[in-house]
């Protein structure tokens, strides 16, 4: 019990951070952006490459990475979906293609071998009695200082404050003199900045390969649903479901099943409570 105590709250932080980005751009625009899981796949690329084939130092491959992220989500805002914002079935299927096209980019630049990124913090640690990878534990240490900063900016700054009213009521924040297109592109900034934090640390804790985007698309998908689409103390508590079923399920049963709770979780919600637990 202790072991999954543990290693659930460590993987659950990370999963709350991949999946952060995604319900802010639905609580904001309303729109599903299925190639944020791609943004976090090509992330770990650009962070393995800028730190191990490169050879640059970690500090400058992280920001590498993470302004690709951001750079991602702002050329598909700017490009693409602004012009298509309130038709979300166009969104819905060009942003799913678009991820399609980066796994394609990404296979044919680094091919389709499985690369095993090393640890960002090596070594680790006893808790209660279990060996626990440093690496999860700043995974954990950077989720949370992202997710903590993300909720401070949402409630003590002007642009936080107009990306909550524009969640909340869009017809009544326009009148309300906000502009609801320079706020959904720093949405989108800000969301592919996440991307490109948690690509970092996934492909540490997993490896890299050009359909890594899948899983974090659907765990993403999954816990947006049971939180509550749109709801970021939603995603949080739904990423803490799925990450301890995830790993009770990986430590009592069977890996190749890890995937399955949170997929039974979501259609239980969908069932129960379509809106999910902290849906309005």
């Amino acid at each position: 019990m202790e072991q999954i105590l543990i290693q659930g709250a460590l993987l659950s932080g990370l999963y709350a951070l991949i999946a952060l980005g995604f319900t802010m751009i639905f609580g904001v625009g309303r729109v599903l952006n299925l190639a944020h899981a791609g943004y976090v796949m090509v992330a770990g690329y650009m962070y393995f490459w800028a730190s191990y084939m490169v050879g640059l130092p970690m500090g400058v491959s992280f920001a590498i990475a993470i302004a690709t992220g951001a750079g991602l989500a702002v050329g598909t805002y700017m490009a693409w979906v602004r012009r298509f914002l309130y038709d979300p079935t166009i969104v819905f299927v060009s942003t799913i293609i678009l991820a399609l096209t980066l796994e394609h980019i990404m296979t044919l630049a680094f091919f389709r071998e499985n690369i095993n990124v090393p640890p960002i913090v090596v070594g680790t640690t006893e808790v209660l009695g279990y060996t626990v990878s440093n690496n999860l534990f700043a995974a954990l240490i950077a989720s949370w200082t992202c997710i903590g900063a993300v909720l401070l900016f949402m409630r003590t700054t002007h642009i936080g404050r107009a990306m909550r009213a524009l969640a909340m009521d869009r017809k009544g924040a326009i009148i309300s003199g906000i502009n609801p297109d320079r706020v959904n592109l720093i949405t989108w900034a800000i969301s592919g900045a996440l991307a490109g934090v948690a690509g970092i640390f996934y492909s540490s804790y997993t490896f890299l390969t050009p359909t890594a985007w899948v899983f974090p698309l659907i765990m993403s998908f999954a816990i947006v649903v049971i939180g509550g689409l749109g709801s970021i103390e939603g995603t949080i508590i739904g990423a803490h479901i799925v990450g301890f079923m995830e790993t009770a399920t990986v430590l009592a049963i069977h890996e190749k099943l890890r995937s399955v709770p949170g997929l039974v979780i979501m259609i239980i919600v969908l069932i129960v409570r379509p809106k999910g637990l902290f849906g309005r």
